[in-house]
């Protein structure tokens, strides 16, 4: 993005992406992590992310500067539900949920 952002525009921002991660937590089976300091630090990291990069990509992906194959990054990313699933949370640790047991190994 152009220019330096505002502190009404920060503060725009701040207001977004929370608005957006709390929506989705009330709609999907996700759930925002616990640790109110840690969603802080990462919804002022979506937010440095917006005012560098043009959108709220995850913190814990990389941002190739490709508008096509970053559009995936975005918070929440399109593979948070599937590392709740593996891990019990996504990858930065924003959403958590329910950790799905994964079938037993079958024996030789």
């Amino acid at each position: 993005m152009s220019g330096n952002p505002s502190e009404a525009d920060i503060e725009a921002y701040r207001k977004e992406i929370t608005d957006r991660i709390q929506r989705h937590a009330a709609e999907t089976a996700c759930k925002l992590n616990p640790d109110s300091r840690l969603v802080g630090v990462l919804v002022e990291a979506l937010v440095k992310r917006k005012v560098k990069f043009g959108d709220y990509y995850c913190p814990c992906r990389a941002v190739r500067g490709n508008p096509e194959h970053d559009r995936p990054n975005i918070c929440p990313c399109a593979t948070h539900e599937e590392e709740i699933a593996q891990t019990g949370q996504c990858r930065c640790g924003l959403f958590v949920g329910e950790k799905k047991s994964m079938p037993p190994e079958p024996e030789t």
